[in-house]
């Protein structure tokens, strides 16, 4: 039980971040950024790629380095992306304070599936040094 807590914990913490920043804050009180560069889409992207990269990396551990790619996958890709949905459907449906954009869910998905794509990488580098 403690190795669950331990490798389930951080993440969580990161659900609990993005979802206070993106649900429980209004939009009023995110700083006004320059207008050149979509901020909010960056920040989206930045959030869910840290979510599939923190949930990949210790659901990696977790397994001891041996995980099931398929599984790997479920929660580094596509359960980020199923919460990424579900917070732009609190945000029109719940906490009206924000808004529900597409922009934002594409920035979402993007953002988890490269987290995914570079944490997969990265246990692949790391395998071919270790079995060397």
């Amino acid at each position: 039980m403690k190795k669950y807590f331990r490798y389930i914990f951080l993440p969580l913490l990161v659900v609990l971040v993005i979802f206070v920043g993106t649900c429980l804050l209004s939009s009023n009180d995110v700083p006004n950024m320059p207008a050149n560069i979509a901020w909010d889409k960056l920040a989206h992207f930045g959030m869910f790629f840290v979510l599939s990269g923190v949930s990949l990396f210790f659901y990696y551990k977790l397994h001891n380095g041996k995980p099931k790619m398929s599984r790997c996958i479920f929660w580094g890709f596509i359960v980020p992306v199923i919460y990424g949905g579900v917070i732009e459907l609190l945000q029109k449906y719940v906490f009206t304070s924000r808004s529900a954009e597409w922009g934002d869910f594409v920035a979402n998905v993007l953002g988890a599936l490269f987290g995914c794509v570079v944490v997969v990488i990265y246990f692949r580098i790391l395998r071919k040094s270790t079995s060397r």
